[in-house]
């Protein structure tokens, strides 16, 4: 029927573009994507033909069922669901495409790259090194994950940045007596970072009520640092040779940085930076199809993520409180010797 072929040319244009984008290894490659999407005669805009049918469909089927034919009210409901799923379907390829592009944008502007994996293999990986993914009485999913290299003064370092979201539920009371189950999600985001320079320690200030640990606190000598941070580890050792005065200042400017901060070190030789702020991994919204050309001029610019690299770099600075400048970059270890 020549009154569907449009919608379904589109359709194939949006599968084809999804594909592409996945695939796409510089700006250019984006830019291409978008520019045949200008191209596409009559605009990105679904005209809807298929689901008016189905709806029209519908409506002719529920005559004979008002009339007693009474299986044809299951024609009637199965039709009016493929209507209302293929419209909603089509709706959301359009909406997450620019999304999508905008998200690949960003990655290949700041030298970033998917990690590989899958969602819950990463979940697994990361829950079973760091506490901090033990959230959510109900459910948990990594929901986005990027990798990266921040490259500081004196160090290297690999990153992953993880988005987590977790779902907690409680029973609440109504009125009438009853109790109905309440559900409630939450994000957290966190930098994973190669860190050799120290480990089996936690310093949290923001500990979930069933994760109110049970370990002994290492009492600090700074009266801030204790009122603010839950400090343990492995060993009074491990807690001593990591709380010197530096560092104590450092966690606390660090605090007034980062929502609920918390810093694991583990025995793998990584950091886990977690905290609540979403915006470090935002970057400018470059639009949406409705104005395809302004949308292709912010692609073209790139996107930058300004709150990522300073939060990096807070890391870093913290490296190098504990790097006893034994790995030091030859370079930079030539240099200090001058």
């Amino acid at each position: 029927m020549q009154f569907l072929r449009r919608d379904a040319e589109l359709t194939q244009l949006l599968i084809t573009s999804n594909a592409e984008v996945a695939r796409a290894r510089s700006n250019d490659d984006l830019l291409q994507v978008i520019a045949r999407l200008q191209s596409f005669k009559g605009g990105l805009e679904f005209d809807h033909a298929q689901s008016w049918l189905l709806l029209m469909l519908a409506i002719v089927s529920a005559i004979p069922a008002m009339a007693g034919v009474v299986w044809m009210w299951f024609v009637t409901a199965c039709l009016g669901f493929a209507c209302l799923y293929t419209w909603m379907a089509r709706t959301a390829v359009l909406d997450e495409l620019p999304k999508k592009i905008a998200r690949k944008c960003s990655f290949l502007t700041n030298g970033l790259w998917d990690p590989g994996g899958t969602a819950e293999e990463r979940f697994t990986q990361l829950s079973s090194e760091f506490e901090d993914y033990d959230r959510g009485n109900d459910s948990r999913r990594i929901e986005a994950s990027a990798r990266g290299v921040y490259q500081g003064a004196r160090h290297q370092l690999a990153f992953v940045f993880h988005h987590l979201c977790y779902v907690n539920s409680h029973y609440k009371s109504k009125s009438d007596g009853e109790s109905e189950r309440v559900y409630e999600s939450f994000d957290r985001f966190s930098l994973v970072v190669d860190f050799p320079w120290a480990s089996g320690v936690k310093v949290r200030s923001y500990l979930p009520d069933k994760k109110r640990t049970t370990c002994k606190v290492f009492e600090t000598t700074s009266d801030d640092f204790n009122r603010t941070f839950s400090f343990t580890g492995d060993s009074e050792l491990a807690c001593a040779k990591f709380a010197t005065p530096t560092t104590l200042a450092f966690l606390l400017k660090l605090c007034r940085r980062l929502k609920r901060v918390n810093l694991e070190f583990s025995s793998e030789g990584h950091l886990c930076l977690s905290f609540d702020d979403a915006e470090v991994m935002a970057y400018k919204d470059p639009g949406t199809f409705a104005d395809l050309a302004n949308f292709y001029a912010n692609i073209e610019q790139g996107l930058e993520l300004p709150n990522l690299f300073p939060v990096l770099a807070l890391v870093h600075e913290l490296a190098e409180l504990h790097d006893n400048n034994f790995d030091l970059p030859l370079k930079v270890a030539d240099e200090m010797e001058r």
